[in-house]
């Protein structure tokens, strides 16, 4: 079959580990395809007297702030080394990938710089109108990807 070379897997949190990540190493095996596991850190916008600023601009100007970012990516940085030496002890050839900004948008810059053939994510269910306003991370994907988008419930 051999379809999807590379599989791009955004991962929200830890426990989407275990379900989403499971099912991307299945696939990966059987088709032979390469994993790169992604996380985005989302960047919030802060509307201030002095203007608007992202939170890699705050965290600046703001030590604490820093610090808490910093704690973040360290965490982050944990469990996806962790997911990857999994994937590669399975013999999956494995990376993962870290961002700050905007969960949408990161996912699909990229899986076109690295060429995805398929992104496997989950579908986080906001429902009714929360979806509504929100749009979901996953339904942009789906409208935006340049690829096969699998939908994990």
């Amino acid at each position: 079959m051999g379809m999807y070379k590379k599989i791009l897997v955004p991962l929200a949190s830890p426990n989407e580990c275990q379900i989403i990540f499971s099912q991307a190493l299945k696939m990966a095996k059987n088709n032979n395809s390469s994993l790169q596991l992604f996380h985005c850190i989302q960047s919030e916008v802060y509307f201030t007297p002095y203007g608007t600023f992202t939170t890699s601009e705050v965290t600046q100007i703001v030590p604490q702030w820093r610090e808490t970012l910093d704690q973040e990516k360290e965490q982050v940085r944990q469990w996806l080394t962790e997911c990857t030496q999994k994937a590669s002890s399975a013999g999956v050839p494995t990376e993962w990938n870290c961002l700050l900004g905007n969960p949408s948008s990161s996912i699909i810059k990229t899986a076109k710089s690295w060429q995805a053939d398929l992104i496997i994510m989950g579908h986080r269910g906001l429902t009714g109108l929360s979806e509504m306003f929100l749009g979901s991370v996953s339904n942009y994907v789906v409208h935006h990807a340049p690829c096969s988008v699998l939908l994990v419930q």
